[in-house]
């Protein structure tokens, strides 16, 4: 992820369109806090950098997955 990449800060809707899941599996991330959310004036927002890195950290569980099935 590149250093310069800026924060921006997420509605749970738009986390469900980044993540192409539907609310429960949402949730569910968020249950077993794998994504953390912030509260901001009583309003639940979940920052991108966040959301990349959790990307980032499946994209590598599939990686060695698929290596280790090679």
């Amino acid at each position: 992820m590149p250093a310069t990449q800026q924060r921006r800060l997420l509605q749970k809707t738009d986390l469900m369109a980044l993540l192409q899941l539907p609310e429960p599996k949402v949730q569910w991330l968020i249950d077993t806090y794998q994504i953390r959310s912030l509260l901001l004036c009583g309003e639940e927002r979940f920052d991108s950098r966040e959301i990349d890195r959790l990307i980032a950290t499946y994209q590598q569980i599939s990686e060695r997955k698929e290596s280790h099935v090679q």
